[in-house]
């Protein structure tokens, strides 16, 4: 009875954490988005107006092009990160622990650090322009800097470790006998990758897209250092309503829209690893019995 009065205890200390910091206040967003926006303040009621603000014109543009850069950036994380993971899933012994402590160090310094590195890399008269004109591949400055593909380059940089951690420790328990047999039963290389290590993977490939694409979707800090303060993403759109025009009506309205998109992708990663265990294996579908079925 003390061992059960115990861990509802350490089980509602998490709750309660997540009350306080989270639901508490998204509730009061959701209340406020609801509301009439003076500046500064907010007058409660019901009114669907900045939800109709938030979807014009205006702001429809950036939150369509803020999704499409967190579905595509997510994408590409993939896309680098699974041949990466792969072949560190592979290895086992020194190879194995050099290889995951090369990806993790760089992730563990400051956010700030590595955007501004890559701010230095890519400005005009930077190491990048001085490289590629070397090479004579650029004759003209390099103006990538301030805008979406210096963005993407940046965020698919700092996101690319949390990819490749996820995946990899998915593929790393998958069984090579089940690979072996694959092979045993005379299926080719690429055969074998997309009927059984691919399939197997989903979990890992569910788990990097959420850790990539959801904090993508309100990504603030890459946008303004190298997108520069243009409004390009809704992130910034939000923050410019809570923090310079004080329009908190509608900047609620804009984080519950964001927050609705968040729980669209959630939804469709948790689709694409119904019916995988934690292994990689299928779930059996349980058989109804016949005397159930009459």
């Amino acid at each position: 009875m003390r061992r059960n009065t115990g861990d509802h205890v350490l089980a509602a200390i998490p709750l309660a954490w997540l009350a306080v910091l989270f639901l508490v206040p998204l509730g009061f967003t959701l209340v406020y988005s609801f509301g009439t926006s003076g500046f500064g303040s907010v007058t409660l009621g019901f009114s669907l107006d900045n939800y109709a603000q938030a979807l014009g014109p205006l702001y429809l543009q950036t939150f369509l092009r803020t999704l499409a850069f967190a579905v595509g950036s997510s994408a590409a994380c993939l896309l680098f990160a699974y041949p990466i993971a792969y072949a560190i899933a592979r290895r086992s012994g020194r190879f194995k622990i050099v290889a995951f402590a090369l990806i993790l160090v760089p992730y563990l310094a400051s956010l700030l650090i590595r955007v501004m590195s890559w701010q230095i890399l890519l400005a005009q008269g930077g190491p990048l322009e001085r490289m590629l004109r070397a090479t004579g591949l650029l004759h003209s400055p390099l103006t990538i800097l301030d805008s979406i593909p210096a963005v993407v380059i940046g965020t698919i940089a700092v996101y690319l470790p949390i990819a490749v951690i996820a995946l990899a420790v998915v593929l790393d328990r998958i069984p090579p006998e089940v690979i072996e047999a694959g092979h045993d039963l005379g299926a080719s290389p690429s055969a074998t990758f997309f009927t059984v290590i691919l399939p197997l993977s989903r979990p890992g490939i569910a788990t990097a897209a959420l850790l990539t694409a959801v904090p993508m979707l309100g990504e603030l800090v890459i946008p303004v250092l190298l997108g520069g303060n243009k409004g390009l993403f809704l992130a910034q759109a939000i923050s410019a309503q809570y923090v310079q025009s004080q329009n908190y009506a509608l900047g609620s309205a804009m984080v519950v829209l964001l927050v609705l998109a968040i729980a669209v992708i959630v939804a469709l990663l948790v689709r694409l690893t119904r019916g995988v265990d934690a292994t990689g294996g299928e779930h059996p579908r349980p058989k109804r019995s016949k005397r159930a079925s009459s």
